[in-house]
């Protein structure tokens, strides 16, 4: 009945019998108003069959919808393609759609099994390379004539690409396919509607019935509302052996013992109070949502004597009397013929694209710039810096004069050598305590409390239990000579005060469009990368430079750039430095960091800063080299840019 008279305030709207506020009606102009999903499914899937489109809002956790159920079933195929049951089960999906009798002939027909497996390993394939939500899309396209030719086709659509952007999420956390079927098991597991992250997503609401649960609706207006259900009882028997009430100050459960007890009867007594209480204010809800027009359902129904409804609509010839009141006598007689489908307005032609857009915007960083040579474009680089380390090269083969300094050749162990291990030491000199190593001397154990934060650094980077505490005697001395070395402008790192340095300052500045030629001819001049002739096949570097610092600070009024190096170099003495320093194209890096920090400072400071007077340089500490004993100490490099 419901839906009969949508479906003839439409049709009457289409002929120009039927407006609100002089425009004709529009599906979005109507709302149904139920009390269950339940509900707002049969009057969805009841609306679909006569052709109205509609949209039903309401609380329901996605990980509790069938098309969850669906994406685990897949994900199961993929992570197992030789399991015959596994492909069978996810090919009988409504994503995938293949019937009963075409997985039956998988039995007998071998070709068509191995090109449902072909298919399968595709699909493998392409969630390894862009993702699970790259892979439902693609599914989701490939499927959609089929899917949206389905009474809730649009629905389906929409819950499978919602579930393949909350999968892509939980997969950028590198938990690998076995882990992303744990976390999608475990979400299905825990299914809550009242999570907001959980919602289903609206399919659309454009030109749609809205189907709405009246305690969603309270606050909102309609133009027309209609309630089909309100005059029918839902007051079932209470079977439950425990009920919860408030007693005026806190919600107090109650256990049924006995049921002649008075107590629990009494409790029973208060709970239907409160049930008819809120049935009461859900139906002034209901009644009161309407801007012009509100549909109402009485007659033969289950229980509308004693609904809340019942009573107000006894007198029915003084209802009918009354102008604003019109009493439709009869039931419905069948469903109406289904609503054609309105002609889409004729689209405008497609603008022509007048703006230019710039093919060498990119987003850069040192380490990109560094691996580029003449057959590599830079767009194939990562720009997301890997770890601290991610700079460093696996082993510097420089060429210069070896100095002889009385200095005990380190002992290589390869478990603590690469750019994993340098990430490991950039971890621990971001947590540890600068304060807590001014006394520290060569040889000693870490102070109180390092030591923890150093096996922590271990352990986050996959050490095993093991190679802890070898890791911890290694790096100990390294992290202590690099805070105790005395720095060229005075002073060691650890006599830095809270607050005048700061660890991993992630900085992205703006570069003009600049030809490579121009810009090698300055850094040329200026001794930078002297033996780079391009940056692999740009022509020009336009867009952000973007980077991390190891360490801001600033000592007597003078602000420095600091990195840590875990290089391994034959020595450590000046020479072999400003080799390493070319050979690594670290003299660039310096670079970068030096204009990133002085835009930083000339925007904060203003007008009252000066790069000649403020900026004091920066400094490359290569910390297998260090000796705090020394001074200078070897493994120091320090440099100030013109």
């Amino acid at each position: 009945a419901c839906v009969g008279d949508i479906h003839r305030v439409l049709s009457a709207s289409r002929e120009g019998r039927a407006q609100v506020d002089g425009a004709p009606v529009q599906p979005g102009d109507i709302a149904v108003l139920v009390r269950s999903h339940k509900e707002a499914a049969r009057i969805q899937q009841a609306l679909a069959a006569v052709g109205i489109p509609a949209v039903a809002a309401g609380k329901q956790s996605l990980f509790s919808s069938a098309e969850a159920h669906e994406v685990r079933l897949l994900l199961l195929a993929l992570l197992q393609p030789a399991d015959e049951g596994r492909l069978r089960a996810a090919l009988s999906t409504v994503l995938l759609g293949e019937d009963a009798a075409a997985i039956a002939a998988m039995e007998h027909e071998g070709d068509r099994q191995r090109a449902h497996q072909e298919r399968l390993l595709q699909w493998r394939e392409r969630w390894q390379r862009g993702g699970v939500l790259a892979l439902l899309s693609d599914l989701a396209a490939e499927q959609a004539e089929r899917l949206l030719a389905l009474v809730d086709g649009e629905r389906r659509l929409t819950n499978y690409l919602q579930l393949g952007e909350q999968l892509q999420e939980a997969s950028n956390r590198s938990i690998g396919l076995h882990g992303l079927l744990d976390w999608l098991q475990t979400r299905m597991a825990h299914a809550d509607e009242s999570d907001e992250t959980q919602l289903l997503r609206l399919e659309s609401d454009a030109r749609r019935v809205q189907i709405i649960t009246l305690h969603k609706s309270k606050g909102l207006e309609y133009p027309l509302v209609y309630l089909p259900f309100v005059g029918i009882a839902t007051n079932a028997p209470d079977t439950s052996n425990h009920r919860t009430v408030h007693d005026g100050a806190q919600r107090v459960l109650h256990w049924k013992i006995d049921k002649d007890d008075p107590q629990w009867k009494a409790v029973g007594q208060q709970v239907s109070a409160e049930e008819e209480a809120e049935t009461a204010r859900l139906l002034y809800v209901g009644l009161t949502r309407a801007e012009h027009a509100l549909w109402i359902t009485g007659g033969a129904l289950t229980g509308l004597a004693s609904s809340r409804l019942g009573p107000m609509l006894q007198d029915m010839a003084a209802l009918g009397a009354h102008a604003d009141i019109h009493i439709i006598d009869g039931g419905p007689h069948g469903l109406p013929p289904r609503l054609p489908a309105e002609r889409e307005q004729a689209l405008p032609p497609v603008r022509a694209v007048q703006r230019v857009v710039p093919h060498d915007w990119w987003v850069y960083s040192f380490t990109q710039l560094a691996h580029a040579d003449g057959g590599q474009d830079t767009s194939a680089a990562a720009t997301e810096e890997k770890g601290g380390a991610s700079d460093e090269p696996a082993q510097v083969d420089v060429e210069a004069e070896p100095a002889v300094v009385d200095t005990p050749a380190e002992v290589f162990d390869p478990r603590f050598a690469g750019s994993r291990f340098g990430n490991v030491l950039h971890a621990a000199l971001e947590n540890v305590d600068f304060a807590a190593w001014g006394h520290w001397q060569a040889g000693e154990a870490a102070p109180d409390g390092q030591g923890a934060v150093i096996a922590k650094a271990l352990r986050d980077d996959g050490y095993v239990e093991e190679d802890i505490a070898d890791g911890v005697s290694l790096l100990t001395g390294l992290i202590g000579q690099t805070l105790t070395v005395t720095l060229p402008e005075g002073g060691a790192l650890h006599s830095l005060a809270m607050g005048t340095y700061s660890a991993e300052i992630e900085f992205h500045f703006a570069m003009q469009a600049t030809t490579v030629p121009a810009l090698l001819r300055v850094l040329h001049v200026h001794g930078v990368v002297r033996d780079r002739h391009g940056f692999g096949l740009r022509r020009q570097l336009e867009g952000l430079m973007t980077g991390k610092i190891d360490l801001t600070y600033v000592r007597d009024g003078r602000w420095y750039v600091l990195d840590y190096k875990s290089n391994r170099l034959p020595d450590y003495a000046p020479s072999q430095l400003e080799a390493a320093m070319q050979h690594s194209e670290y003299d660039l890096q310096a670079l970068i960091y030096t204009v990133a920090l002085h835009r930083w400072l000339r925007f904060r400071i203003g007008a009252g800063y000066d790069y000649a007077r403020d900026f004091g340089g920066i400094r490359y500490l290569f910390c297998r080299g260090l000796d705090a004993s020394r001074t200078p100490s070897p493994g120091l490099y320090a440099h100030r840019f013109a």
